[in-house]
This record gives structure tokens, C-alpha cells and sequence, in this order.
């Protein structure tokens, strides 16, 4: 009994403590406290809410915000456990929420608000007893409180099965009330409740049960609803007040269907007025809507008679309402939207005449918007599929003629989606259907603008896009061809938009939907597939439909790929257009669609396609056996070339197409006609026409050559062809341009036909009747003197004819003996067109097509003399060469600069293909070097793109040259020297494709040789391939990249070169010595050197010669470099070095010269020497680095005017001897002083920078800083950090090297803040990749610890602390030396090395964990003494002791420190709550390590521990340090098993655990069960600890102890004696509800939700 006391007072405190604190400022902690009590009363709801009830009776004064709070508490645990709340409580608060409801205090809102939501939620159960409250409020006569009719009309919605029964009486008594409200508010609650009150009534009879006969019914409430409505409508309704006017609305909306029905009939005609009349005030027109839709239903609902007398008023203003536009993001403005068009579906109920004849006015206007929302009306109707409009059908569809001339897209897209739902709906196959169907047809044919501009793209944000349309019309089309009722409509009246060009665009879609059904009707074989075509007056013939097809498959990707919808038409339509050609059209169609369906638009080969569809119309001329039927053809589609003028692609191909039907057909006055009438119809000054109508004309001529050769005849005898110029219209430029584009017309067609004619019959006639009439056509008469022309248009088609009849006579070569006589003077009339252009600018094609035309020349017998080819190749090469490339920066218009690329590219292609037609004529070395000496001038030249071109050129020739390579008879490679030297100083080219070129070159050159030393043509060559490998480096722009590899090439070169083409190889190279540009020149140095190096003695006899060579040469190399290269190119012949230049150099200005640098670099080169002069230098660095600044030493007191301060110069000494590769060895030999006095040179530069910033330079100091300052180009950090890595590089360590960039550690050590890190990189590297050096390392650097200098004993410090680390040290036997070495280091004045060293002595446990028990006693007491020490640094040096004996203890085991394990742990406790988290984290770290020692004898004193800090532990898993948390996690892990508790022990190893952090709560729940019944003696101690954590500094903690303590007592068992201590932590944890931190308050009131089960 005394317990249950105590559990009740408990509940009743914490209960007491959560409503007192229920008006927290903070808001987070007042919705904690809500949801607390929410949660207890949803357990108790009795006691929460007398505990609430009795709080706000005792507290009458309380702040209204405090009432409020507990008021919608009380009314959340009521809404949820109504069911289990006494009626005696029920009455209590029902009448304490009333009261406090009808307070007078007019301001506190939310306060009544709450009461009154309170009884709603009472009033679901016990709605009489409110009821009876709230009634005695309602006294006739006197206006009732606002919350009183409010709560009255909630708990009507609340309860309708039980409020409603009451409403008549309620009604009664509120109706007087009504004319007693005079403020807005009260009219606002009044008439919210009416609405509420029918709202309720409706739903109450519309569930009431029907076959029972019901005990209220409609009539009960009529009176008293219309008594209402005549108030709100005729009173309030004209009130200003939106929100009043706006709830008027709404409750008229429900109350017009209680109205009883006589007077409905009396009040619609004014009520609809009323309603209407609102749509022009201030007021929201969805609620409106909604009201007129209501009163319209209600009218229907009783067959009144008013709301057709109404129409005229009604249909007026809801068209305007549908008019205008919908607001997307405004949702009543698209419920409205819906709202009036369902009152259009009611009003076509009431008046389907009167609603059509209105719609159809409207559609008449000419406003959009008006147009726009007639056919929205429309559209909605026609789905409805409303019967009565059948008989409205036609009318609606000739009225819809009308609104097809609106341009606005907005209307177009309406009108497209009314004719789509006409079509389902069966309006289309009446008079005028196919009207509405072809406008569809029209909008699917839009063309978009391709490139709008800004403002256009501006003004069609809110429009609707031409493409957005004709894809709509396109989704329309498709879905009517799915609609059996649309087959006869669209077949085949379709067919009529097939063929006229205007419906071009259109044309996929009409194929395709023409495909769809013709596919169904062929398939079916239905009588209707056949198509009479005298029937219909637009039908196309099938000639025309053929003509139509074919023609717009010549570029089937075009209009969204017609051309193979065309085709799938095709076969179709092949029955109906020629019987005999279905079997083939079915095999050959589905071919060319599958081509195309394989292909893109920029993959599909033009002339390939092209070819195809002329295969198919030649087999089907073949299948085709009436000739008849062929002439036609050709007549048909000559008529059809009139109407391609502005698709030339398409009517160059039906040039063709005809040509090809010409040459089937044996009818001389068909063909006679209709070459005439192709002639007649071209427009000459459209190139593809003109290509077209030739190429037809050689098609034709194939059959007919007479015929075709008289036509042209009789042409070119045409006054327009024979006019002659003036010299007046000459002067004035106004020569017919037509006369030229006909002329060259005529040329064309001319070179076709000797391209197409028989070869029996063109040869003999090519050079008289085919040759004269082109040159004559190509020449102007001026007073019967001829005159070359200027024009292009002439140039060109003569050059092309002229290539054409080239091709003509190549092709029959062999077959019949023909000499093209006049081949030279063609030749030499095209070398005066490519003269005669530009050099600098191409433009035009004439030098392209001319060389491409002299190809094909001298293909052609006889052979060109030398002489003669000379004088081409040099007229071609100026020509091709010398113009300039594309300036693409300057160029905006992105197609013209492709175009010109193009261009560029196919002149340059067209040179290439004419060198190597002169190689294929002498494929031989001679013919080679025959056709180089005309180009090597242009690979010298100052200008890039001659330089580029020309390699090019010889690049193209050379892979030429080996690929048709053959080894018989050819001799030998003998000039290989000379064109190997020349490639050699492009290889280094500034231009980036002409080193590769030039690198490919040699690959090339060097791949000949092979050939010609007798290897197989596929055989390779690894040196050779080499090249290959070298040539991918060549991106790297860096001179000494390109020297490298220009290295590399030599080597191969002298491989591979035969030894009696050096000299000649070698005097090519002098000549680069002197190229304009300089990494040519010295690239060609380079691979002097190295061939000399390696063939100096294939040389002896020419030495002399060399030398003169090069002493001529010296005066005009313009590059010093390359003069120096020279020099030493001499030095490698006479072999000799400098020596005991030592002190001088060290004298000389910095940074050294090149010379003094390749001096340097010569001391390094012997090995003996080199040692000598580096051991020399490091020994004056190592004086300097000891020197005492409080005397003066020697060695600094040469005189400065000679250079820096000696100990600089031997920095850069040593980088430009280690930087010699043949260094190496005395590295080797030297390695561990050059690393140690190198490493404390770099501590020694970053002193003296953190010095010189604090103002404590020495005199020595100054001495550095001074030339530290200037000259600014001496980086002595730099030189010497580039020093150590050339020396570990050379020292074989240069993974090293690698190691500390990849960690960044050069950078860790420049910097002051950084240098130990850096330092520990560089052991660790070392330690990995340079052990063997180390012992001999650590013995030079350990007397620096002893030494004056901090800066030296900081790194050599922190440099021994990393080796410890390493594992490598374990076979070394370095263990015994480090540790006595940092030992002593922790009693150094330094904290800074006092902290290195403490992390050093750490480290042997993870380097030499083996040797750990040797060294525990010592390491252990120093980690305990860094723990104890309260020292500078003091929290550096704990957290380093902290981590040094989390990873010694790791290694050590229980006997080792069971002496000391208690002092240890002790040590480590306080740091628990340190304020420095990462201490905090260390500390939980190592006490974890110590529990691998909880056994044997130390398991018990361990686990006191365990249980004394385990409520540290558990508080500190959700610390607001992520590290904190994740070290508490690991040590419950591994404490676990120690506790002899299996349910704790499995709690610690689940994912709970490692989850913690986000669900401490249930965490925390989880284990304190598990706690308080595995160790009920240690519950106390555990409480009793948390609440000492009641007062922590850190609100994280301060909230976790609450959070702990609180579920400690939630799970006591009930047989628990200590209830003071129970009660004592109650009473703490209701103290923490008033803590300072709102995160503190808000887990204090969760917890004091837990009691829940009281």
C-alpha cells in the first residue's frame, strides 16, 4: 500500500510538474510538455486530466497563454481516449470548459478556442450532457458568446447522428437571435453554424436508414432553414465584409437543398440574381461557383421550371467565368475552373438548344479569350456524350468552319482537342467533318522558327509554341486513326494531302496514318482498300502518287523522317498503283525501311541511299510490262519537277528519277519532249538542281546517247546560250547572269555524259563534240573575240566536266586504243585556274576541283616529263601551302566556319591524292626524294601553317610510299640520311601536330629501311615501334620533355641507321643547328650529341669536316643554348673535365649560370671526385649548421661582393651535381650525411623564418635573411628541398620522394606550424623505402639532441618518435638506441620536444610491440607522469600521454601491470570530463585498453572500476563530440563481457549500440531494464551518480543524466526499498524542468512522460 502511495505521489508530482511548466518559454519545450502529457494520459487519461482539471480550478488567475496550453492538452488526450473518460470527469470539464469558453476578457482568442475545442471532443460521447450545458447559454433574447454557437456548430459535424435530432429545437431558439447580431464576428459564427448545421442535416438524411420510415426527414428543418436563409440572403448577404460575405456563400450552398420546394420554385429567380451578383464583388468566385452549382442541382433536383427561364441571366456570366484564365498555382482558381463547367453539364440538362445556340454565338466572336473558353465549354459537353445532342451534331460541326480562321495557337490547340473528342464521339463522318480533319492536317505541318530570339522566346513563355501544337495535332491524328468509326473518313480522303507540296510538312503524319489504315483494309481485304479514282476529284493518280513518294524519300530523315513513312505507304498502296510490282514492292520496301530504321540523319551515306531508291525504281520499271505505263511515268514526274522549286534536294532527285525512267523508254518524241522539258524547268543558279538535271541527263544518255547528244546540241544553238557581250554591259556588270548558270548547266551535263555514255560510243567524240562545246561554253565572246570567263559558277563546272571526261577515258584504259590528245592543253588551262586564285585566302573550290581534276589527268598516257611535273607540283604546292588558315575566333557564324573547314580540308586532301599519284608513276626512293625537294623549302618556312601542311603532305606520301612498297629490284634506301634529317628538327616543333607528324615521319622512314634490309611487310620492329611510345609524350609542351625524347630518338636513329648515311644524316643536322625556331635547333643538338657519343668512331675520316662545319655554322645559331650545346658536342670528342674550380664556383653569382651549372654537372660525372667534392661541402654545411653564434667563425668571411653566403652556394652546389644522373654512386656512398645535414638544413631555414617574423634574427641570422630577400630569383628552400630529392633519388630511394608528395610532406615542412609533421612524413618514407641508411642516419643525428640548437632537436625529436612507429625498425636493432635517446628528451627545457618525446615513447608499442614488456615499467610511468604533469603544453602532452598508453597497454600483458593497474586507471579517471573533448575521447580510449586486464587477480578492483565510471560511460555515448561517442561505444564493446550479466553483455554487442547516438532513447530504455534486475545492489550507486551529472557544465550531459536516471526509476521494480533515494531523483529531475538549456527542459519533461504506468 505504501508503495502504490508513493508510486501515485511520483505521478502525481511529475503530473503537477508538467502543467506547472506547460508555458515554457521556449517553444520546443512546451510541445515536449504536451506530448508528455499526451502520452501519460493516453495511458491514464483519469488522472492526467483530473491532475489538469484540479490545476486549472486551484490556479484561477493563471496567464491565459498557461490555460490555453493545458486546455489543448486536456483536448488531445480526450480526442484519443474518449472512450475511457468517466461521465462524472466528463461533467467536471465539460463544465469547466464552458466556463472558461464564455469568459469575458474579449481578446484571449486562442484561449476559448481551446475551451471550445475541448467540448468538440467531449461532445462525440457525451453530446447530451454538453448540449444541456451549452443550451442554458443560448437564452432567448439575449445574443449568445461567440464560442458558444461555434462550439454548438463543430459539435454538429462532430456528432451528427446525435446533434442533429436536437437541431429543430436549436434552430427554434437561435432564429430570434439572428436579428440581434450586429457585429460582423457574430453574424460570421452564425452564419458558419447555419452552413455547419445543414452540412450535417444533409449528411444525417443521406445516410439515415431507407426502409425504415425515418423519424426526421427534410421537412422537419425546412422552415426554420428558410427563415435563415431569407436573413443571411436578403440581410447579410450585402454586408462588405469579405470573410462574412464569403461565408455566406458557403452556407448557402448547403442550406438551398433544405429549402422547401414551393419555395425553391418562388426564390431561384432572386436568389440566382443575388449569387451572380457577387462574381462582381469581392468575392472568391470558386465559393460562388460553387453556390450557383448547388442552387442549379436543386432546381433540377425539384423539375423547376426556373433555371431555363434563367439561361439568358446564367450562361452570360459563367462563360465569362470560364473565360478567364486559370491561375496554375492558385488551387481555388482551378476548382472553379471545374465548377463551372459541371454547371454547363447541368444547364445542357435543362436547355441543350438554348446552350448550343449560345456557344455557337460566342464561337463566332473574334476575341481569343472569349473563342478560347467557348471551346473549352464545348470540349467538356461533346465528351459527356450528352444523347440530346445528337441532334446538334451537324450544326455543331458547320459551326466550327468559322473558328478554324482564328491564328491565335492558344484556340488552335482548343479547336484540336474539340475535333479530337468529335471524333470519338462520331461528329466527323457528317457533312464538314473532313473540313475539321484537314485543318488538323494543316497544324501538323507548323514549322518552328529555328533560332528564336530572346524577345520571341519572352512573348511565348505563356503562349502555345507552333511545336507544341503540331505535336498535339500529330497525338490527335494518331489516336482518330485508332477509331473504327474514323476508317472511312480518312481513307482515303487522306490521299489528297499526299502530293501537294504545301502539305509537305505534314506528309509523315498523313503517310503514317494513311499506312495505318490502308495496312488494316489491305489486311481485312476490304472492298474499300481498292480506290476508285474517277470518284473523287483531288485524287492523286497513281503515277503521281509514285512521283510524290520516291521524292520525298530522298531525304527520308527530313519532316521527322517521311521518308520511311513514304515508303510503308508505298507498299500499301502498291495494289492500287500497279498490280504487278506488290510481290517485288513487298520484298524491296521493308529492306530500304529497315536501312533506314539502322541508320541516322548524320550517319546515312547520301549517294548510297540514293542508289538504293534507284535500284528500286529500275526493278520496278523491269517488272512493269507496260510501256505505256513508263512513259507516263517519266511525263508525271517531269510535271512534278515545277513543283519542287523550293526542295531542290528533292528535285535534283527527280532529275535523276526521270533520267532513269528516259532510259527505259524506247519512245523517241517522249524523250525528246521530256529532255526538253528538263532543260527548261532547272533553275540554274541552285547547284543541286543543276547536279541533278546532269546526272539525269547521263542516265538518259546510257540508252540514248544520240538523242541526248542532239538535244544539248540544239540547246547550246539557243539564242540565250549564243548571246554576245558588250563591252557597255561588261563595264556595268549587267551580262545575263542567267546566260553564265545556263552555260554551266550545259558544261555539266555534258561532262555526264561522258561519264554515263557507252564507252563504244563517247571515246571518239569526247575530244570533238563533248570537248569543244565545254571549252567553248566555258569562254565569253566579247566582239567575237574570246575572253576567259570570271565567273565561278563556270570554273567550277568546267573543272568538274573536265574531271568527269578524265574519269571517262581512265575507265576504259586498256580496253580501246584512245590517246587523249588534248590533254595537255586541258592540263594547262587548270594550272592557270589555280594560279589564277589567291594565294593567301581560299574561298572557293576552283583550286580544290582543279587539283582533283589534274589527278585524273595525269593518270592518263602519255607520262609528264620532268620538266612538267616540276612546274605542277610547284603551281600546286604555292597554291595549297600558302593560304591562310581559319580564324575561328573571329568567327561568329558557326555553319560558315564549317563550311570552311570542309573546304580547307578537302584542298589539302585533293593535294595529297596528286603527290601520291606522281609516287605511284616512279614508286622508287628516286621518285621520293624527286617529289621532297619541292616541299622540304615549305617545312622550314617562319609560318606555322606552311610548316604544318608540308610535313603533312610528306607524312601522307611516306605511309603512301610504304604501303605500296615492293622489294624487288629497288636497291638500296640511299637518301634515308637526308630525309631522316630533316624530319629530326620538326620533332620538336613548337606546333604540336607537326611534332607528331614529324615523329610518325621517322616511325615511317625507319619502317622503309626495314623493308628494303629484306623483312616481311608485317613484321615488326621493336626499336622502331618505339617511336610510337615516344611520340605519345610529345603533348608535354616542356623544352626539357622535348629534349628527352629527342634523346630517345637518336638512340633509335643510331640503331637503326646505316652506318654510311651518318655523315650524310649528320651534315642535315648542322642545318638545323640554324632554324628560326629555337626548340628545333636544339633538339637537333641533342640528337648530334648522342649519335656522336655512340658512332663517334664511324666518323674519323670526317672529322675535319665536322669541325668545319660547325665553326661555320656557330655564327649563325641564334640560340645561345644551342651554342653551348655545340661546345659541348666538342667536349664529348676531346674528352676533358675541370677540376679544383671548387672555391670559385662557390663564389659565383646566384642562381649559377648555364655554364657554371654544366660545369657542375661535370664534377659529378667521375665518381671519386664527386665524393670527394660533396663529402667537402657537406662538411663546411655541417660547421656552419654548429656554428656558435657567440663567436665569430671563419667561415663566413670571404668576401660578399663576389657572391651569396657560402653556405647558400653549396645548396646549390650539391642540387646541380645530385641533379647528374652519374652522381649515383657517390650519392650512395654518401647517403647518410647528405640526408641529415640536408634534413636539419631545412629545420635550420624554417627557424630562421619564424625567427626573422618575430624580430630575433642574429647576427647570422641577418645574414641569411638578407640574401633570403634578394635577389628574389634565389629560393634557397626550394633549391635544398629539391636537393634531398635529387639526393634520395639518386640514392636509389626515390620512392621515397613519392611518399612525401603524395602526403604533401614538403609542404608540412616549409611551413613553421608543420615542420614536425612534415619531418614524421619524411621518417616514415624512409623508413619504408630507405631502412638499410637508417642505422647510419640516426648515429650522425643523435648528438643533435643534445645539442644548443632547439630547432635541430625538435626535428631529430620528432623524427625518432616516427621511426618508432615503423615496423621496419624491428630488425635494425635501432629500439634500444631511440628510446634512451627520447627518454633524455623528456627532461629537456623544450615543452615542445617534452611533447615529441612522450609521443615517440607511444609509438614503441606500435613498432617494436615484441620488445614492449622490455621497456613497460619505464613507459608506463612516463605515460602516468605526462598524465600528473600541470605544465605549458600540459593538455598536448596528456592527450600524447593518453594515446601513448592506450597503445602500449594494447601490447603488454595482465602480470605486467597488475602492480600498477590501479595508479593507471586513476590516472585516466579525471580526464573522463575534461572540457577538451579529444582528452575526453583518449581518456575513454585507454580505459578501454585497460579492460583486456579485467582477470586472474586484477579482474575485481577492474571491474569496481567498470561500475563506478559506468554511468560516465553510458552519459557520454551521446556526447556531442561524434569521437567522444564512438570511444564510450567501444569500451561498453569491450566491457561487456566482463560484467557477468549475459543481457547486458548482448545489448553492448548488437547494432543497438552502435546506433546509440541516434536512438539513445530506446538505448538507454533497453539497458536499464536489464540493469536494475541483473545488479539491483548497484541501482543507488547508479542513480546516485547521474544526479551528480545533474550540475555538469555541458547541457548534452546534464540531459543524458536526466534521460538515464529517469528510465533507472521507470524500470524499478516495485519491491525496491530505497525510496528516498527514489524520491530524491523524482524531485531532481522535476528541478531540471526549470535548467537554463531548453535541450535540458525538453528531456526532463519526456521523462517525466515515462510514468505513464502509475
Amino acid at each position: 500500500m505504501d508503495a502504490c502511495k508513493m508510486e501515485s505521489c511520483k505521478a502525481e508530482a511529475s503530473l503537477a510538474a508538467l502543467t506547472d511548466a506547460a508555458f515554457d518559454k521556449d517553444e520546443g519545450v512546451r510541445r515536449q510538455i504536451g506530448q508528455s502529457l499526451y502520452d501519460l494520459g493516453c495511458h491514464n487519461p483519469e488522472q492526467v486530466l483530473v491532475s489538469c482539471l484540479d490545476f486549472l480550478l486551484k490556479h484561477g488567475q493563471l496567464a491565459q497563454g498557461h490555460r490555453t496550453a493545458i486546455l489543448q492538452s486536456m483536448e488531445r488526450v480526450v480526442r484519443d481516449t474518449i472512450c475511457r473518460v468517466g461521465q462524472p470527469l466528463a461533467k467536471k470539464m465539460i463544465a469547466l470548459a464552458s466556463e472558461e469558453m464564455i469568459r469575458s476578457n474579449e481578446s484571449a482568442v486562442n484561449w476559448k478556442e481551446a475551451a471550445s475545442n475541448l467540448l468538440v471532443a467531449l461532445g462525440s460521447r457525451f453530446s447530451d450532457e454538453i448540449l444541456e450545458e451549452i443550451l442554458q447559454k443560448l437564452q432567448p433574447g439575449t445574443l449568445p458568446q461567440f464560442f458558444v454557437v461555434q462550439t454548438l456548430a463543430n459539435l454538429s459535424v462532430a456528432n451528427i447522428q446525435g446533434i442533429v435530432p436536437y437541431l429543430p429545437t436549436t434552430l427554434q431558439t437561435m432564429l430570434p437571435m439572428l436579428h440581434l447580431a450586429k457585429q460582423d464576428n457574430m453574424k460570421w459564427v452564425f452564419t458558419s453554424a447555419m452552413g455547419l448545421f445543414s452540412k450535417s442535416i444533409l449528411e444525417y438524411l443521406s445516410t439515415v436508414d431507407k426502409t425504415s420510415k425515418p423519424v426526421l426527414n427534410k421537412d422537419v428543418f425546412s422552415e426554420e432553414i428558410y427563415a435563415a436563409y431569407r436573413i443571411l440572403f436578403i440581410n447579410w448577404l450585402r454586408n462588405k465584409d469579405i470573410k462574412l460575405r464569403t461565408a455566406i456563400v458557403v452556407a448557402l450552398s448547403y442550406m438551398v437543398h433544405l429549402l422547401p420546394a414551393d419555395r425553391v420554385e418562388e426564390e431561384l429567380p432572386r436568389f440566382v440574381a443575388g449569387i451572380l451578383g457577387l462574381y462582381k464583388k469581392r468575392c472568391e468566385p470558386f465559393y460562388v461557383t460553387q453556390c450557383l452549382r448547388n442552387i442549379l442541382e436543386a432546381g433540377v433536383e425539384i423539375a423547376s421550371h426556373m433555371p431555363e427561364t434563367q439561361m439568358d441571366t446564367l450562361l452570360p456570366q459563367l462563360h465569362h467565368q470560364i473565360c478567364t484564365p486559370v491561375d496554375p498555382a492558385n488551387e481555388l482558381s482551378r476548382r472553379n475552373h471545374a465548377e463551372v463547367l459541371h454547371c454547363f453539364v447541368i444547364l445542357s440538362h435543362v436547355s441543350v438548344d438554348s446552350l448550343i445556340k449560345f456557344l455557337l454565338q460566342k464561337l463566332a466572336n473574334n476575341n481569343e479569350k472569349v473563342r478560347f473558353g467557348t471551346l473549352t465549354i464545348l470540349d467538356h459537353i461533346v465528351r459527356t456524350g450528352f444523347k440530346p445532342l445528337e441532334t446538334k451534331k451537324a450544326l455543331i460541326v458547320c459551326s466550327m468552319k468559322q473558328a478554324l480562321q482564328d491564328n491565335d495557337n492558344k484556340v488552335k490547340k482548343m479547336l484540336a482537342q474539340v475535333i479530337g473528342s468529335m471524333g470519338e464521339h462520331g461528329y466527323l463522318q457528317l457533312e464538314g467533318g473532313t473540313t475539321l480533319v484537314e485543318f488538323l492536317i494543316q497544324l501538323c505541318g507548323l514549322v518552328p522558327s529555328e533560332n528564336p530570339s530572346w524577345l520571341q522566346m519572352q512573348e511565348a513563355a505563356d503562349q502555345v509554341s507552333d511545336e507544341e501544337l503540331r505535336k498535339l495535332c500529330e497525338g490527335t491524328m494518331d489516336f482518330l486513326v485508332t477509331l473504327d468509326v474514323m476508317e472511312d473518313v480518312l481513307w482515303p480522303f487522306l490521299l489528297e494531302f499526299v502530293t501537294p507540296v504545301h502539305y509537305t510538312n505534314a506528309l509523315t503524319t498523313v503517310c503514317r496514318c494513311l499506312e495505318k489504315v490502308g495496312a488494316r483494309k489491305r489486311q481485312e481485304k476490304l472492298e474499300t482498300h481498292a480506290l476508285n479514282y474517277n470518284e473523287r476529284l483531288g485524287m492523286p493518280k497513281p503515277h503521281s502518287l509514285l512521283t510524290r513518294l520516291l521524292a520525298v524519300s530522298a531525304t527520308p530523315y527530313a519532316g521527322q523522317g517521311r521518308g520511311a513513312a513514304a515508303l510503308r505507304l508505298l507498299q500499301v498502296l502498291s495494289p492500287n498503283i500497279q498490280p504487278e510490282v506488290v510481290k517485288l514492292w513487298d520484298e524491296e520496301l521493308p529492306q530500304l525501311t529497315q536501312y533506314l530504321s539502322e541508320n541516322q540523319e548524320d550517319t546515312l551515306p547520301q549517294k548510297l541511299w540514293e542508289d538504293k531508291l534507284f535500284f528500286f525504281l529500275s526493278r520496278t520499271l523491269e517488272t512493269v510490262t507496260d510501256e505505256k505505263w513508263t512513259w507516263q511515268l517519266s511525263e508525271e514526274m517531269t510535271r512534278h519537277i515545277h513543283s519542287y522549286h523550293a526542295y531542290p534536294k528533292e528535285k535534283a532527285f527527280l532529275y535523276k528519277c526521270v533520267g532513269i525512267v528516259l532510259g527505259q523508254t524506247n519512245n523517241k518524241e517522249v524523250i525528246n519532249n521530256e529532255l526538253q522539258e528538263m532543260l527548261l524547268s532547272v533553275q540554274h543558279n541552285e547547284a543541286l538542281e543543276r547536279e541533278g538535271l546532269a546526272t539525269g541527263i547521263g542516265f538518259c544518255a546510257m540508252s540514248h546517247l544520240d538523242e541526248t547528244l542532239a538535244k544539248l546540241d540544239d540547246f547550246v544553238k539557243m539564242d540565250i546560250v549564243k548571246k554576245t557581250a558588250s563591252f557597255f554591259n561588261i563595264l556595268k556588270e549587267k551580262l545575263d547572269g542567267d546566260m553564265e548558270r545556263v552555260k554551266s548547266t550545259l558544261i555539266l551535263c555534258y561532262g555526264y555524259v561522258a561519264l554515263y555514255a557507252p564507252e563504244s560510243l563517247i571515246l571518239q567524240r569526247i575530244e570533238i563534240h563533248i570537248l569543244d562545246h565545254i571549252i567553248s561554253l566555258s569562254n565569253t565572246k566579247v566582239l567575237g573575240i574570246k575572253v576567259e570567263t570570271k565567273d565561278l559558277m563556270i570554273k567550277l563546272t568546267l573543272i568538274k566536266a573536265v574531271t568527269l571526261i578524265a574519269k571517262a577515258v581512265y575507265a576504259n584504259k586498256g580496253k580501246h586504243h584512245f590517246k587523249f590528245s588534248r590533254r595537255e592543253e586541258v592540263l594547262s588551262y587548270m594550272q592557270d585556274l589555280i594560279t589564277g586564285e589567291p594565294k593567301a585566302h581560299l574561298k572557293t573550290r576552283v583550286r580544290q576541283s582543279a587539283i582533283n581534276a589534274c589527278t585524273h589527268l595525269i593518270r592518263l598516257e602519255p607520262r609528264l616529263n620532268e620538266m612538267e611535273s616540276s612546274e605542277l607540283l610547284r603551281n600546286c604546292l604555292e597554291a595549297v601551302f600558302s593560304f591562310l588558315p581559319l580564324d575561328t575566333e573571329k568567327r561568329k557564324d558557326t555553319k560558315k566556319l564549317k563550311e570552311r573547314e570542309v573546304l580547307h580540308s578537302e584542298t589539302v586532301g585533293a593535294l595529297h591524292e596528286l603527290l601520291k599519284e606522281f609516287l605511284t608513276q616512279n614508286l622508287t626512293s628516286d621518285g621520293l626524294e624527286f617529289i621532297f625537294k619541292h616541299v622540304q623549302e615549305w617545312m622550314v618556312s617562319v609560318k606555322d601553317h606552311e610548316r604544318e601542311r608540308s610535313v603533312e603532305a610528306m607524312l601522307a606520301l611516306l605511309t603512301f610510299y610504304r604501303e605500296r612498297f615492293k622489294t624487288v629490284n629497288m636497291g638500296t634506301f640511299h637518301n634515308l640520311g637526308m630525309l631522316v634529317g630533316r624530319f629530326v628538327p620538326r620533332c620538336a616543333d613548337p606546333v604540336l601536330s607537326i611534332r607528331y607528324m614529324a615523329m610518325e615521319s621517322l616511325y615511317t622512314l625507319l619502317y622503309i629501311q626495314v623493308r628494303y634490309e629484306g623483312c616481311l611487310v608485317n613484321q615488326m620492329d621493336d626499336l622502331v615501334d618505339h617511336l610510337r611510345t615516344i611520340k605519345d609524350q610529345l603533348q608535354n609542351p616542356d623544352s626539357h620533355m622535348l629534349f628527352q625524347i629527342c634523346y630517345d630518338i637518336a638512340k633509335v636513329i643510331s640503331n637503326k641507321l646505316p652506318r654510311q648515311q651518318l655523315p650524310p644524316l649528320l651534315f642535315t643536322l648542322f642545318e638545323g643547328l640554324s632554324d628560326f625556331h629555337s626548340t628545333c635547333s636544339s633538339a637537333t643538338s641533342v640528337v648530334m650529341n648522342t649519335l656522336v657519343r655512340k658512332h663517334g668512331e664511324a666518323l674519323k675520316d670526317h672529322v675535319p669536316d665536322i669541325l668545319d662545319q660547325l665553326q661555320a655554322r656557330m655564327q649563325t645559331i641564334p640560340l645561345e643554348q644551342v651554342r653551348f650545346s655545340v661546345i659541348h658536342f666538342i667536349s664529348i670528342l676531346t674528352s676533358q673535365c675541370l677540376l679544383g674550380v671548387l672555391t670559385y664556383l662557390l663564389f659565383r653569382p646566384l642562381p649559377y649560370d648555364k655554364y657554371t651549372s654544366a660545369i657542375w654537372h661535370s664534377l659529378a660525372r667521375e665518381a671519386k671526385l664527386a665524393a670527394a667534392t660533396m663529402d667537402c661541402l657537406v662538411g663546411k654545411l655541417n660547421a656552419y649548421l654548429g656554428h656558435d653564434e657567440k663567436r665569430e667563425a671563419g667561415f663566413g668571411k670571404k668576401p660578399q661582393a663576389t657572391g651569396s653566403p657560402e653556405a647558400v652556394a653549396i645548396i646549390y652546389a650539391l642540387n646541380e651535381m645530385v641533379s647528374n644522373p652519374e652522381s649515383t654512386e657517390s650519392v650512395v656512398t654518401l647517403y647518410p650525411k647528405l640526408f641529415g645535414t640536408l634534413v636539419l638544413f631545412l629545420s635550420f631555414l624554417v627557424s630562421e623564418k619564424m625567427a626573422e617574423g618575430q624580430g630575433k634574427s642574429s647576427s647570422k641570422r641577418k645574414k641569411l635573411s638578407l640574401q633570403l630577400q634578394s635577389p628574389p630569383q634565389v629560393n634557397v628552400w626550394d633549391s635544398t628541398v629539391e636537393t634531398l630529392k635529387m639526393t634520395l633519388v639518386r640514392g636509389r630511394t626515390d620512392e621515397v620522394v613519392a611518399l612525401m608528395e603524395d602526403e604533401g610532406g614538403w609542404e608540412l615542412m616549409k611551413s613553421a606550424e608543420e615542420h614536425q609533421r612534415g619531418v614524421s612524413v619524411l621518417a616514415r618514407a624512409a623508413s619504408r623505402h630507405s631502412a638499410c641508411h637508417l642505422p647510419d642516419i640516426v648515429r650522425c643525428l643523435e648528438p643533435v639532441l643534445l645539442g644548443a640548437h632547439e630547432h635541430q632537436r625538435l626535428t631529430v625529436a620528432a623524427f625518432f618518435g616516427e621511426l618508432l612507429a615503423q615496423p621496419a625498425l624491428q630488425g635494425l636493432s635501432m629500439t634500444d638506441s631511440l628510446v634512451g635517446s627520447l627518454l633524455q628528451g623528456l627532461e629537456d627545457t623544450s615543452p615542445t620536444v617534452h611533447w615529441l618525446s612522450m609521443r615517440g615513447l607511444g609509438n614503441v608499442a606500435l613498432g617494436s610491440p615484441q620488445k614492449i614488456s622490455k621497456y613497460s615499467e619505464k613507459l608506463l610511468a612516463a605515460m602516468v607522469s605526462g598524465l600528473e604533469e600541470k605544465a605549458e603544453l600540459d593538455d598536448l602532452v596528456a592527450l600524447e600521454a593518453m594515446s601513448g598508453l592506450s597503445k602500449v597497454v594494447r601490447q603488454l600483458e595482465e602480470q605486467d601491470v597488475r602492480n600498477v593497474l590501479g595508479g593507471v586507471v586513476a590516472a585516466v579517471q579525471p580526464f573522463f570530463e575534461n572540457e577538451n573533448e579529444r582528452l575526453r575521447a583518449a581518456a575513454f580510449a585507454a580505459f578501454g585498453n585497460l579492460s583486456r586486464f579485467a582477470c586472474d587477480g586484477s579482474r575485481q578492483p577492474f571491474l569496481e572500476n567498470v561500475h563506478h565510471s559506468l554511468v560516465s560511460l553510458l552519459l557520454h555515448l551521446n556526447d556531442s563530440s561524434p569521437e567522444v561517442s564512438r570511444a564510450c561505444k567501444t569500451v561498453l564493446h569491450l566491457v561487456g563481457p566482463h560484467l557477468c550479466s549475459d543481457g547486458i553483455c548482448a545489448v553492448f554487442q548488437t547494432e543497438l549500440l552502435e546506433e546509440a547516438h541516434s536512438r539513445y532513447w530506446e538505448f538507454i530504455g533497453q539497458l536499464t531494464k536489464l540493469i536494475v534486475s541483473d545488479f539491483p545492489d548497484n541501482v543507488s550507486l547508479y542513480l546516485t551518480g547521474s544526479m551528480s551529472f545533474f550540475k555538469s557544465m555541458l547541457p548534452e550531459i546534464r540531459g543524458n543524466a536526466v534521460i538515464l536516471a529517469g528510465f533507472l526509476l521507470y524500470n524499478l521494480p516495485k519491491d525496491y526499498v530505497e525510496t528516498s533515494m527514489d524520491e530524491n531523483v523524482c524531485v531532481a529531475i522535476i528541478m531540471m524542468l526549470h535548467d537554463v538549456s531548453p535541450c535540458v527542459r525538453i528531456k526532463a519533461a519526456k521523462v517525466l512522460g515515462l510514468y505513464r504506468g502509475f
